[in-house]
């Protein structure tokens, strides 16, 4: 019934792709579907099976939230590039001063480098584990192979050519995963209803907070911000909005298809519980989607630390950058074949993510509403700014929560604060308003 059902509203949206006007539309896509690529990682992946499997598909609201979300936050920090005609590093140094605003970007800068690091080493032995479903090569040689093939494209330092790999690495991430999405006995009205009715089934809530901070991931942002400079604003949210859209909509796939299996600990595990009930289709649709998703991250977390550089220590100097996004992948490359397994190493990823989030969704919030840095008609108005502090207050409450279920499993406490955290996150949340208001004078 859904694959019914959607197939004729899949084939209108791909078609509106293919024969999009004028030709500058269809390339500020191509462009920018760099950001799906980059969110939809093993860890995306991870996250979505395991809240399929657990709870079927009541926290698909949860992927739309995260999806929103991440499209406001793209779309501010490429403004403020735009309007300003600055990186973020220029616009926090003139909205803060040099030494605040430098100080501010290196903390920032640097924290997501590191978490760029942290991310490539899951990127790369989630699309190992891909091609392990696909093929019986050892996995060491195949993590050699994927290291190599993803510094060959480094290196070019072609955008274009980045982008348009990208491309046809979401397009089959896509139509793997709705290859088994579609598989599965669900209607559209009852897949619409789950997607924007909130539920919170007991014990989902660490679930719900990691489907919002694995679409919510803080290189990326510098990443979009990143080619957004010199691009118009309306070019820039069309290739944003697509992009950001596809990439929910994959996610979400990912999700309906975890629905099909009873529990998540291992990736075949997953393949092989999707074999007995699709046939061998299902299997190879994990391996091909999962491969695609971990080697289009494992070139756009290098390619962001490299943009990252540029931005906070206005490096522009191609051998720098390629030490940088080296050493970026060298990191992937040691975890690739030390023999981690990868379930523990792409979870910690997303603890890690949430850590330094709120501060750059913060400082988001400030530089746009800075009247030295944004013109009249790109400021934004109350209601953009209400749901930048919404987006802000969801952030601060995911983090703490995080740092409050690692002090509890190191012992340190006994039981959750999290009433507390929500009271702070209040009072975060309207301090950040108060300083808002003020850059607005």
């Amino acid at each position: 019934m859904f694959k019914n059902q959607l197939k004729t509203g899949y084939v209108s949206v791909l078609c509106s792709f293919l024969f999009m006007r004028p030709p500058s539309k269809l390339s500020s896509v191509i462009l920018y579907s760099v950001i799906s690529a980059a969110f939809i990682g093993p860890g995306t992946i991870t996250t979505a099976i395991t809240a399929g499997a657990t709870h079927q598909l009541q926290l698909l609201w949860a992927v739309v939230l995260g999806t929103l979300g991440c499209l406001v936050l793209q779309e501010t920090a490429a403004r403020i590039v735009i309007s300003s005609g600055l990186n973020l590093g220029q616009a926090s140094q003139k909205c803060f001063g040099n030494t605040w605003g430098k100080a501010l970007m290196v903390l920032v800068g640097v924290t997501v480098m590191l978490g760029c690091s942290a991310y490539e080493a899951g990127n790369i032995l989630g699309a190992v584990s891909g091609l392990n479903l696909l093929s019986e090569i050892n996995t060491k040689i195949l993590t050699v192979i994927l290291v190599v093939a993803a510094f060959v494209v480094l290196w070019t330092n072609k955008r274009q050519v980045i982008s348009w790999l990208m491309t046809a690495l979401v397009g089959l991430m896509g139509i793997a995963f709705f290859i088994i999405a579609l598989q599965q006995p669900f209607s559209v009205v009852h897949v619409l209803k789950q997607a924007v009715v909130p539920t919170f089934p007991s014990g989902s809530a660490l679930l719900i907070l990691g489907l919002v901070g694995t679409t919510i991931v803080p290189y990326n942002i510098f990443l979009g911000s990143g080619i957004s400079k010199g691009k118009t604003i309306p070019l820039m949210r069309v290739g944003l909005t697509v992009s950001v859209l596809v990439g929910g909509f994959i996610t979400a796939a990912i999700l309906i298809a975890g629905t099909s299996v009873q529990a998540f600990s291992s990736f075949p595990e997953v393949a092989g519980s999707l074999r007995e009930k699709l046939g061998p289709i299902g299997s190879l649709a994990l391996g091909a989607g999962l491969f695609a998703a971990g080697f289009s991250s494992s070139i756009t977390a290098p390619f962001a630390s490299s943009i990252i550089a540029s931005t906070i220590f206005g490096w522009n100097d191609h051998r720098r950058l390629r030490w940088v996004w080296g050493a970026v992948l060298l990191i992937g490359f040691l975890f690739g074949i030390s023999g981690v397994k990868p379930i523990p190493v792409i979870l910690a990823v997303q603890a890690l993510n949430g850590l330094i989030l709120p501060l750059l969704v913060a400082l988001l919030i400030l530089l746009s509403n800075h009247k030295k840095l944004m013109h009249d008609t790109h400021a934004n108005g109350w209601f953009f700014n209400i749901v930048l502090l919404l987006i802000f207050g969801s952030v601060v409450l995911i983090g703490l929560n995080q740092v409050d279920k690692a002090l509890q499993a190191l012992g340190i406490i006994s039981v959750s604060y999290f009433t507390g955290l929500l009271w702070v996150s209040a009072v975060l949340v309207l301090t950040m308003a108060a300083l808002a208001f003020r850059k607005r004078l």
